[in-house]
């Protein structure tokens, strides 16, 4: 009888003891990641503690000095919230979130995921859901200015520029998507655009946003308390400026569909593509010898960025699931393509401004945490590429060649680079 107590407190011990040891490294792992990824300045320390209890959010200093947690996570939990939660929509998420203050799944209420058996000799890709988003809307250079993403490098025969180069981002990047689609494809994917050539997320163009959505934008932000009476004033009289629409109001609402249409695909990976100038090259319109490539991916959060319930949810699912790191891991991959195909270097933290005041280094080279507004509300793994300097003296003529951007060969490259980035980090995490 004895041996019997003594084998039992042995085991319950030994298994108390490594539940111990699971707690202690799940705190250690999430204080580290919150400290290295998600908190840029390390000032967000007064909204979420990590301890044997769990990770706890909270709405303000205050209410954590009170001991008041807005949300709270518990480390049994959180053993299977990664993937539970891909089965909810951003909406059911955020109710949970706002309305039980716990992470509190209703059997039946959504079902399960649906796990397919993949075929040994399917496609690379078969059954992988790819969203891919062209970064800006331009499809012409008068929308390119509006948007402050044309380039016009003036004639410069001693750098061997015969005429003017005028470049839209928009279109480049546009380009791009269409090229890369269509290799996803072949290999099996199942890919979804955010826009198309001429259309933002929206489904229009900004004009037609302008007429059609526009006052009733300006009203909605107005009685949330965004605007005040001034700006309303301002916004609806025939004095403003299409500038100022693009760039107060439209341009985050039209980012925050994007995310919308993205999470509501629910793809297993998400591609952003955009294309970079020398930050240092004011107006770009001289040439500039920089020219590097970089990833972004969710965190760096700075000191006011938990101010709103919504992007403390953010925070909280960023350091519970595993996208951030598979967004690195993903972004890694490609960041190794774009240097191979492209032969450019990769950059550092040390190479831009906004690199060292607004990024957090990640353990994969020129992959950096930032704080951008699709990587924060997108709830996929993505990569969101920043290649190419449009400036730079030999870029800007290779990327000014052919007016159909799909026939143009380093736009094929740039392309290229993504697709072979995609391929391997998917062959490889199998």
């Amino acid at each position: 009888m004895k041996r019997t107590i003594y084998i039992f407190l042995f085991l319950f011990l030994s298994t108390n003891s490594i539940a111990q040891q699971d707690i202690q490294s799940k705190i250690k792992y999430a204080t580290e990641k919150a400290e290295t990824y998600l908190d840029k300045e390390k000032a967000l320390s007064g909204y979420y503690s990590i301890d044997k209890e769990g990770i706890k959010i909270y709405s303000s200093p205050q209410n954590k000095a009170i001991k008041k947690p807005e949300f709270t996570v518990n480390w049994l939990m959180s053993d299977y919230l990664d993937d539970k939660i891909k089965n909810y929509t951003y909406q059911q998420l955020f109710d949970i979130y706002f309305k039980t203050g716990t992470f509190k799944f209703p059997e039946g209420e959504y079902p399960d995921a649906v796990y397919i058996k993949k075929n040994p000799n399917a496609k690379k890709l078969e059954g992988i859901r790819i969203a891919i988003d062209p970064g800006h809307i331009a499809n012409d250079f008068t929308m390119g200015d509006l948007e402050k993403k044309h380039i016009i490098i003036k004639g410069d025969s001693i750098n061997g520029i015969k005429d003017s180069i005028e470049i839209a981002e928009g279109i480049l990047t546009f380009a791009t998507a269409q090229l890369l689609k269509d290799k996803l494809e072949k290999e099996g994917a199942t890919v979804f655009l955010t826009r198309t050539a001429d259309h933002c997320a929206f489904g229009k163009t900004f004009t037609q946003w302008k007429k059609s959505d526009f006052k009733n934008a300006v009203a909605s932000l107005y009685k949330i308390g965004e605007f005040k009476s001034s700006q309303k004033q301002y916004f609806l009289s025939a004095k403003v400026k299409d500038r100022d629409i693009f760039r107060v109001i439209f341009r985050d609402l039209e980012l925050a569909k994007r995310a919308e249409l993205i999470n509501k695909f629910k793809p297993d990976y998400t591609v952003v593509i955009h294309f970079n100038v020398d930050e240092t090259n004011s107006d770009w319109k001289k040439t500039t010898d920089k020219n590097f490539n970089m990833c972004f991916v969710a965190g760096a959060f700075m000191k006011n960025d938990l101010s709103s319930k919504e992007k403390r949810f953010e925070f909280l699912r960023l350091l519970i699931t595993d996208d951030l790191e598979k967004s690195i891991m993903l972004s890694s991959y490609v960041t190794k393509q774009f240097e191979t195909e492209l032969q450019v270097q990769t950059a550092t933290i040390l190479d831009a401004k906004y690199l060292i005041e607004g990024c957090l280094p990640t353990n994969a080279d020129g992959v950096f945490c930032r704080n951008l507004q699709l990587p924060r509300y997108i709830h996929s793994p993505l990569v969101y590429g920043e290649t190419l300097y449009q400036d730079n003296i030999n870029e800007c003529k290779l990327l000014g060649k052919e007016t159909d951007k799909t026939k143009n060969k380093r736009i094929q490259q740039v392309a290229e680079a993504y697709f072979k980035g995609i391929i391997n980090f998917v062959t490889s995490n199998k």
